[in-house]
């Protein structure tokens, strides 16, 4: 009996453990304040931070022991930014953005050298929160800034360094995002927006509460489209957001829902040379990507106590994301044989009916060859390396649940006074991630069109004597359990110290679909369920 090598080797389970703890002094300059006292005509501002995952724990942004950064709805309005990420750029210290994907809704945000991005591949530093909820998705951390309406938004606080307390990867800060709800915002609102290149958005809003029941609503949505200045790079993104919550004295429970679908083209970065020729041409097209997003989130407290509060919230999303991206075909840029066909290749293309040249082609009289790709196909020989054009297409489905609680305690032992949270928290993923290739060849307008034949072992023979295979079929999921704690001590007004840790315990399984794989818990190759497995071809 012959044991075939598996292709890739499946993480049956990968666990780790992480604890992380941060402590710092604040020792505001005491004589400053002394030498220029607040007239007593002024009011003392004081802002309160969110300073855990889940809202309803909030402390005066004096006491924190890092330099938080916040905005108000009223700021992203008066702004006058498209979403939030624009909104960083041009007004949170320590923001850039990259908008490498050539779309606005799709900027790359740095912050510090850390990224939170859209884009699949890229290294995120960065944790985003709405409402308790992290938004980071579970396949490649990305964070889909199109998703949330940035009418939505009742307030941001941009936290920066390793804080334990927003756990995995949270690597250069947290972004916390409370959203609107009816008790502080009621009343009706709309606008309409038009601009240049086709651009066209309608947004509206309304919120309101009754004090005789303690309900409370709000409804907000924004449906925007735009042509762009550029070539091929559309935007269509509808977004609504709902919520619905009661209180009383001593309770509170709220509901959200967030549906959000969008149809995002935009070409990325261009050449030099292509650039002085036509400022809003692109390289290759079209790069596309479609999502749509549903996610709900209760958020509920309850004040045991004066001194203990009891918070929590419970969500649930799914995400169904698909690309288009037309590219070039790097494997051909090194092959010198676009032209003159031989005579196998003239052989198959007259039998499928194709109309050959006489004369021979060249740059001049042929730019954008594609006979000797097509030729190359349906001989089954090279066509990885002479066809100059990809068609890459992926498709990810994810979904993920989960939940967090804690207990807040405020009160003085001794001279010192504390503000202890203490927090349990678990989330649960699924992630299915397809990827094809299809070949295909540049047209002068630079998009690819593709041909019958794909990158798939078979059909697209060989490079460089090795089978010409790009597929990718992944499931995976993910488990992760935590534990936080963080204690904020105040000896006066002038010294504060907060110390905060964290426990997280981890399970990922990641489970390759096209080709058999090793089962450390049965000691031999299985076969995944995938419909192009045969149990045939795990063993022979």
């Amino acid at each position: 009996m012959k044991i075939l090598t598996p292709a890739r080797v499946r993480a049956s389970a990968l666990r780790c453990v992480n604890i992380a703890i941060i402590a710092s002094i604040i020792v505001p300059n005491a004589l400053a304040q002394t030498a220029t006292p607040t007239p007593p005509s002024e009011a003392n501002v004081v802002t309160v931070i969110g300073k855990t995952p889940v809202p309803g724990t909030a402390q005066p942004q004096e006491e924190l022991s890092f330099p938080a950064q916040t905005a108000r709805a009223r700021d992203l309005e008066r702004s006058g930014a498209l979403d939030l990420t624009d909104y960083l750029n041009r007004n949170v210290g320590g923001i850039t953005v990259n908008n490498i994907a050539g779309n606005p809704y799709q900027m790359d945000v740095n912050y510090r050298g850390f990224t939170a991005s859209p884009l699949l591949g890229t290294p995120q530093g960065l944790s985003v929160f709405v409402d308790g909820m992290r938004i980071n998705q579970a396949f490649g951390d990305v964070v889909s800034w199109d998703a949330l309406p940035r009418s939505a938004i009742a307030s941001i606080a941009l936290m920066p360094g390793s804080n334990p307390l927003f756990g995995l990867n949270t690597l250069g800060g947290a972004l916390a995002i409370q959203t609107k709800d009816g008790l502080g915002f009621k009343g009706s609102h709309a606008q309409v927006t038009l601009g240049s290149y086709g651009r066209r958005a309608v947004e509206f809003e309304h919120g309101g509460n009754s004090a005789a029941t303690g309900l409370h609503w709000f409804i907000t949505g924004n449906g925007f489209k735009e042509k762009s200045w550029r070539e091929e790079s559309q935007s269509s993104v509808q977004q609504l957001f709902g919520k619905l919550g009661w209180r009383d004295a001593k309770t509170s429970l709220m509901l959200s829902v967030n549906l959000a679908g969008s149809g995002l083209q935009g070409a990325g970065i261009q050449e030099n040379r292509l650039l002085d020729r036509s400022w809003s041409s692109v390289y290759t097209r079209p790069d596309k990507t479609d999502q749509n997003t549903i996610a709900f989130n209760l958020v509920g407290s309850r004040e045991l106590t004066e001194a203990l509060t009891l918070t929590g919230n419970a969500y649930a999303r799914r995400i169904r994301t698909s690309t288009y991206n037309g590219d070039i075909n790097e494997g051909s840029l090194d092959q010198a044989v676009y032209y003159n066909l031989n005579a196998a290749e003239r052989t198959t293309l007259l039998a499928a009916g194709f109309k050959v040249p006489t004369t021979a082609e060249n740059r001049t009289n042929t730019p954008f060859p594609f006979l000797r790709c097509i030729a190359q196909a349906r001989l089954n020989d090279e066509p990885g390396e002479k066809c100059n054009g990809l068609i890459n297409r992926s498709n990810t489905a994810q979904s993920n649940a989960g939940f967090a609680t804690q207990l807040s305690w405020s009160g003085d032992v001794g001279a010192v006074k504390h503000q202890i949270v203490g927090g349990l928290a678990y989330d649960s993923s699924r992630v299915r991630y397809v990827q094809s290739t299809q070949l295909g060849y540049l047209n002068p307008d630079r998009s690819v069109t593709g041909i019958p034949y794909f990158a798939d072992g078979v059909t697209g023979g060989d490079v460089d004597g090795n089978p010409f295979d790009q597929r990718v079929e992944l499931r995976g999921s993910t488990r992760v359990a935590s534990l936080y704690l963080t204690d904020t001590l105040t000896f006066n007004r002038n010294l504060h110290v907060t110390l905060a840790a964290r426990y997280n315990h981890a399970r990922v399984v990641t489970q390759d679909q096209l080709f058999p794989y090793f089962d450390p818990s049965r000691g031999s190759l299985s076969c995944p369920c995938s419909s192009r497995i045969r149990p045939s071809d795990c063993v022979s």
